[in-house]
Parts: structure tokens; C-alpha cells; sequence
């Protein structure tokens, strides 16, 4: 292959990955503490929406796990807050592994992403959006946890 076809395999690729983040609104990743995720501890994440950018989003919470996550499954606690004030609070549930126990999402190795639909075809407005996500185990620290972050993207 030479200089020019490897130069045009790059362009594509470049390309390809920003034609399919040009959808995203926010997306943004936050590392967990190394000694595990405190009950305690929210994870905070502020948006701004323009007057251009309003329409209709999806939100999704991202999440990256490894081997020393205990459950096959997490419970969240979310808090939504829109630029008027109002706050909308959810309870979500999503599984982490199989019944087998083998890990649901993509990666290599010990590590897992998941990205979880928490809510569709939602109308953003101008303004801040203030999201709150907290674990809701039982556990007060949950170990395995490597990296919580937020996505809203364009709803299709």
C-alpha cells in the first residue's frame, strides 16, 4: 500500500468518526474513584443547549466495568434538572452480565463499555441542564467500576 492509499485510509477513517459524533449534543466520561464508588458520591454533569441546538435528544449513561465488579447488574439513582428549575428523578436498573456470567458490552479484555438508554426522544429547550447520577446498591462502595460519563445525541 502506498503513501497515498494509506493517506486516504486515514482521511476515511477520520471521516467516518466525525460524521458519527456530529449527532452528539454532550458526551462526556468522568473516572470513578480507584477504591470504589461511594453511595455518597453523585457524579454531576452540566449542558448547555443553544437556540440552534434545540430538537429532539436521547440520553445515555456510558459506562466502563471490569473483572472486579461484583453484581451482574447496577442500580442508578438520576435527577434531571432543566433550565426552569423543575427536576425530574428516575430509579434505572441495567445488567452488566448474562446469567452465565459473562459480561455484556464491547471491549477487549478485562475491561467493558456499555452504553444504556436512559431516556428517548426527549425536546431540549435553551438553556442548562443540570444531570445527578448516584449508585443505588446496597453496597455503600462498589468496587469495578472504571469510568461513569453522560451522552445526549441527536434522537433518529
Amino acid at each position: 500500500m502506498g503513501p497515498k492509499q494509506n493517506s486516504l485510509g486515514v482521511l476515511l477513517v477520520l471521516i467516518l468518526f466525525s460524521s458519527c459524533s456530529n449527532n452528539r449534543l454532550f458526551d462526556t466520561y468522568v473516572a470513578l474513584p480507584e477504591d470504589g464508588w461511594p453511595a455518597d458520591l453523585s457524579l454531576d454533569f452540566e449542558v448547555e443547549v443553544g437556540a440552534d441546538q434545540e430538537g429532539s435528544y436521547d440520553y445515555l449513561i456510558g459506562l466502563r466495568n471490569n473483572n472486579d465488579y461484583l453484581y451482574a447488574n447496577l442500580f442508578f439513582f438520576a435527577q434531571m434538572e432543566d433550565p426552569n428549575g423543575v427536576i425530574y428523578r428516575d430509579t434505572l436498573q441495567y445488567l452488566l452480565a448474562e446469567p452465565n456470567g459473562k459480561w455484556l458490552g464491547s471491549g477487549v479484555g478485562e475491561i467493558k463499555h456499555n452504553l444504556f438508554i436512559y431516556k428517548k426522544s426527549q425536546s431540549l429547550a435553551p438553556g442548562s441542564y443540570k444531570f445527578s447520577l448516584s449508585h443505588g446498591m446496597r453496597d455503600e462502595l462498589l468496587l469495578g467500576l472504571e469510568d461513569l460519563g453522560m451522552r445526549i445525541e441527536e434522537s433518529h
